[in-house]
């Protein structure tokens, strides 16, 4: 049987067993007999088993601005480690384990296809919750609203209770900042109040400290207007912290309401992994990267071993090839300065690659860290497409070796497959 035949029953099944797998979520399989009662995201439940000196699993789940970029020691001065350290002061006798599951430059779209692997498998107590910036504050997209709000279902459905984190850029929190402005703003209060989630709103909090003159919106954005120095790490931690004790306070319960607010076509998917099956001509397996342009850019952190295409090694390369059935295709994978492009095929028609709107498409997709302007190793992730008809798809994906080149890879870990 040829080799993308072969890939392609194999990835069939593989697709079939784990989105099977991620529905099922935090569930076990077990008797009547034997169930507990089930796990409530309850913000008292917390305090209580915290106080009396539990071992509490924290998980910290979202983009840089929840690792702390551009701040002095992030796991010091971050607006996740300042919340650490509280929690450790306020609770003296609890063991905590914290876990940061940041990365920056990412939303929902790829942390639904992350929340399995970097999230549950940590058992959470608690986590703080941060995609709202990152899946663009001044839109209202489908596709992105729906994963944020299947990833907080899931969460809740585990009994995990949640703090939903809304940060911004320093133009955000300036003259021109108005509440109703911000889209997705509303749109994550709309499930705050559907889910009885805790919220750190950061936006009311700063910008009113700014307008009164108690802070400079120049020394809280010291160094860029996307990151906050310490200063501007403070204050985002602030209105967290106060989410998180007014839900104490109330002794909140998080829960799921029978229908979702915005969508909950993503809670069957998939993220297929390439290796550990048969490969096409001129891909081989490998280890990830071990170093990064950045940390929470690290590869190692965030994916398993990588199907690679090296033009350097293979003078042939063979595209990937599989079925799958779903409405939304993603690649998640890692790059260097000289990775190499690709093109992507579902049912034989190129899907282009289109990073804004004021951007001609191309054929091409990009996997290099030249964009960053220099040399350094980064994970990539590319949303193809989220509006597929429900049903069966082909994908193909061929590396793109430009005129030339002599030396270039394309390293991909999975693709990423969600819908009915």
């Amino acid at each position: 049987m040829p080799i993308q035949s072969t890939l392609r029953r194999n990835f069939t099944s593989l697709v079939i067993w784990s989105i099977a797998f991620v529905a099922a979520g935090c569930c076990h399989s077990m008797s009547s007999q034997e169930m507990p009662r089930a796990k409530v995201a309850s913000f008292a439940d917390f305090d209580q088993q915290a106080k009396a000196g539990k071992p509490m699993s924290v998980v910290y789940f979202g983009g840089s601005l929840t690792w702390g970029a551009n701040a002095s020691d992030p796991q010091r001065t971050s607006y996740r480690a300042l919340m650490g350290q509280y929690l450790q002061q306020k609770y003296p006798n609890c063991s905590f384990t914290f876990t940061d599951a940041a990365i920056g430059g990412t939303g929902s779209r790829l942390g639904l296809f992350r929340l399995q692997r970097d999230v549950l498998a940590r058992n959470p107590d608690l986590v703080f919750y941060d995609f709202t910036a990152n899946d663009d504050l001044y839109s209202a997209d489908p596709a992105s609203l729906a994963s944020y709000e299947t990833i907080l279902r899931e969460m809740i459905g585990c009994g995990i209770p949640v703090v939903q984190a809304y940060f911004g850029f320093k133009g955000d929190y300036s003259d021109r900042y108005q509440a109703t402005g911000l889209p997705r703003v509303l749109a994550h209060q709309k499930l705050a109040d559907a889910y009885h989630t805790a919220v750190g709103n950061t936006f009311s909090y700063i910008h009113d400290t700014v307008a009164s003159g108690k802070a400079d919106i120049n020394v809280l954005y010291a160094i860029d207007g996307v990151h906050p120095d310490d200063a501007g790490y403070q204050l985002f931690f602030e209105p967290v912290r106060d989410g998180f004790e007014k839900a104490i306070a109330e002794r909140r319960v998080c829960v799921a309401p029978p229908q979702p607010v915005f969508g909950f076509q993503y809670h069957e998917r998939s993220r297929v992994p390439l290796v550990g099956r048969p490969l096409p001509a001129g891909w081989t397996r490998e280890k990830t990267f071990r170093t990064a342009l950045w940390f929470d850019g690290l590869s190692s952190r965030w994916m398993d071993d990588v199907a690679v295409a090296d033009i350097e090694k293979e003078k042939k390369v063979e595209p990937i090839t599989l079925e799958f059935v779903g409405t939304s295709v993603g690649l998640f994978g890692e790059m260097d300065q000289d990775g190499l492009g690709f093109t992507i095929k579902i049912d034989g028609k190129v899907i282009q690659y289109r990073p804004s709107p004021r951007i001609e498409p191309v054929d091409t997709w990009p996997t290099s860290t030249k964009a960053f302007g220099g040399s350094g190793r980064l994970f990539f992730w590319r949303d193809i497409t989220s509006t597929l008809t429900p049903g069966g798809h082909t994908l193909e994906i061929a590396p793109v070796v430009p005129e030339g080149a002599t030396k270039g890879q394309l390293r991909i870990e999975s693709i990423c497959v969600a819908g009915d």
